[in-house]
């Protein structure tokens, strides 16, 4: 039973306190809520509400589950949730039940029109916002229980401590990313970024090249990272659109070389975070800008159909050396580390709103502009 559950549960049981008194049946109605009251009130002691920033994994009538980023969390008959940019309204609907049904209202959007994220980059408004949502589809009408299985608090401890899951690169041969992990992996980039353990980070804001891969944009705390390190001292970004007009990248990177000159150089080609690079060049690029192992990109490549060279090697080394004679030192933002400025956000956002998007339904092009693989 959910912490959600058990606190409902124990508010109706003390508000009919009197009635619960009386001596039940064997079977019935009283006996259910005694034997809810003992279980529960071990429970209850050491569960809470779901926070803002938890999140749940909500169950479907039909079985499936949906991710809920909690936005606010209520008082254990309604809360407020996120759901791939909708903010929902899910109450509770049978108060004197023990296996509760909770439906749901569309009540907003998010982010808001006037966010950091969209002064950042406007292309990202207008159609593309609406394409967005009506690609999420419509939220279900009703859930039937939840999991809390994570929290934005988790996510920022572990990176604290241990960051090479969201740094390194995927190790050939290593196990499979449990569901949480890759549903909080872009979330785990981000934070990486802002701790200063990452130098380049790409999020796909808007993906219309391929329906299957959904829109990262509203994985879990997504939104609220990017405009978290939008707001950090030293970070910058600047939009990527894909060849075509078919996607739209957002390239963060710390304001200090190297990475103030490979961020840029990402979104002068178009690099996508959705797509895979179409040669060994590029996902070799892409993989070392992005600060991934070595031997991890390279077995990568290797693994996807080869084409690795040390010709491709060193041409990758000599033209990253060109754009920044600077070997990367991380955390960017340890004190008294220095480095040229690279663009502000100012200038991303004029860069973002001369930038041409097109509407869905164009056709992708180029075979340089996507990520370097699996991460």
């Amino acid at each position: 039973m959910t912490s959600l559950s058990i606190w409902k549960c124990l508010k109706s049981v003390r508000a009919d306190s009197a009635r619960l008194h009386r001596k039940p049946a064997s079977t019935g109605r009283y006996n259910r809520w005694i034997k809810c009251s003992v279980y529960n009130e071990e429970m209850a002691s050491r569960q809470s509400l779901p926070q803002p920033f938890d999140l749940l994994l909500a169950k479907t009538s039909s079985g499936g589950t949906e991710p809920l980023q909690v936005l606010d969390g209520g008082d254990g008959a309604t809360f407020t949730a996120l759901w791939k940019g909708h903010v929902l309204s899910i109450t509770a609907t049978h108060a004197q039940a023990i296996e509760e049904s909770w439906t749901t209202e569309r009540i907003g959007k998010y982010p808001s029109a006037g966010s950091d994220l969209f002064r950042t980059f406007p292309g990202l408004q207008s159609m593309l916002l609406e394409d967005l949502h009506s690609h999420s589809g419509a939220p279900e009408p009703a859930f039937t229980s939840f999991s809390n299985v994570y929290s934005l608090t988790q996510l920022q401890t572990e990176v604290a401590e241990n960051a090479s899951l969201w740094c390194d690169g995927t190790r050939p041969g290593a196990p499979e990313k449990t569901a949480v992990q890759s549903l909080t992996l872009t979330a785990g980039e981000l934070v990486s970024l802002i701790q200063g353990k990452r130098g380049v980070v790409i999020v796909q804001l808007w993906n219309g090249f391929d329906r299957s891969r959904g829109q990262p944009v509203y994985d879990p705390w997504v939104i609220d990272l990017l405009e978290a390190a939008l707001r950090t001292p030293g970070v910058r970004a600047m939009p990527s659109v894909a060849p075509g007009g078919v996607g739209l990248t957002a390239v963060l990177f710390a304001d200090k070389e190297p990475w103030n000159a490979w961020g840029p150089h990402l979104a002068s080609f178009g690099c996508q975070a959705n797509a895979v690079a179409g040669s060994a060049y590029y996902k070799v690029l892409i993989g070392k800008i992005l600060g991934y192992n070595d031997e991890n990109i390279y077995g990568y490549v290797r693994s996807v159909g080869g084409g690795l060279t040390p010709a491709v090697i060193s041409q990758v080394d000599a033209d990253l050396k060109k754009l920044s004679k600077t070997k990367p030192k991380l955390p960017w933002n340890r004190e008294g580390s220095r480095g040229k400025k690279a663009m502000g956000n100012s200038a991303a956002a004029a860069a973002g709103s001369s930038a041409v998007v097109k509407s869905p339904g164009g056709q992708r092009r180029g075979g340089g502009g996507g990520g370097n693989g699996p991460r």
